[in-house]
């Protein structure tokens, strides 16, 4: 019965904090202000411009309600919503079937709150914000000085990283005949791998950057950006860290 009512309660968490977290997905790429009521506007439609009321921000249940709708003029919320709240949940859940409620369940929950809106906003406008890699970088950073307690090691995979992250810029931008929308996006994503490097053990991110080098070698053999006309591929760079962050 704990068990379960651990679960509910994280899946609660969880759906509270995606709901936040869709707000930071949509406003940031804009460069809108990301604090509410008090210190921004007020989330609205963005087709009617129609103030959004407090108790139609229910995560999760709204959509139950809404069928996915803005109530006034119809128009359809955007389904990246849904799963930036979906996902966030999800991954609360798992936090705690993994680490149950203890520091690891907060690092984690955060650091997966960040990778989802990264995941969004790459896929909507094809970059990764400053502030959500900023936040990723600080929190791992926290996270691996307290668990090596050796900065050396931290500042030696740093440098590692900064390396291997030069590698894939050189290659997969510069060489490659642009596999990526821009140099921004490029940035972006060679960015990721440095905070990678950060977050994860030596031997950790050493695979990590194998794997990701390798999906995007295949991604350049079969054509892939050119056939589909898809250039966003942060997914490529997210989910192996995810996974290997938390199953390593």
């Amino acid at each position: 019965m704990e068990h379960i009512f651990g679960i509910i309660l994280s899946a609660t968490f969880g759906a509270i904090f995606g709901s936040y977290a869709t707000l930071f997905a949509y406003r940031l790429p804009l460069g809108e202000s990301c604090f509410g009521r008090y210190f921004g506007p007020k989330s609205r439609c963005p087709e009617c411009n129609s103030v959004i009321r407090t108790r139609e921000l229910i995560p999760l249940i709204n959509w139950l309600f809404t069928l996915g709708k803005c109530k006034k003029c119809q128009t359809k919320i955007p389904r990246t919503h849904l799963f930036v709240e979906v996902a966030t949940t999800a991954a609360f859940v798992l936090c705690y079937l993994e680490f149950s409620f203890s520091e690891q369940f907060i690092i984690y929950s955060m650091i997966s709150v960040g990778l989802i809106i990264l995941l969004t906003t790459d896929y909507t406008h094809k970059v990764f914000p400053q502030p959500v890699l900023n936040f990723i970088l600080m929190i791992g950073l926290a996270n691996r000085v307290l668990h090596d307690q050796n900065i050396i090691d931290v500042t030696f995979s740093a440098a590692m990283g900064v390396a291997f992250a030069a590698v894939f810029y050189q290659i997969f931008y510069k060489k490659s005949g642009g596999i990526f929308s821009n140099q921004v996006q490029s940035f972006d994503y060679t960015k990721f791998i440095i905070i990678a490097s950060v977050c994860l053990t030596q031997n950790e991110f050493l695979f990590y950057f194998l794997v990701v080098m390798a999906i995007f070698t295949m991604l350049l053999i079969f054509n892939i950006p050119n056939k589909k006309k898809h250039s966003n591929f942060g997914y490529v760079l997210i989910i192996p860290f995810f996974w290997l962050t938390f199953y390593s």
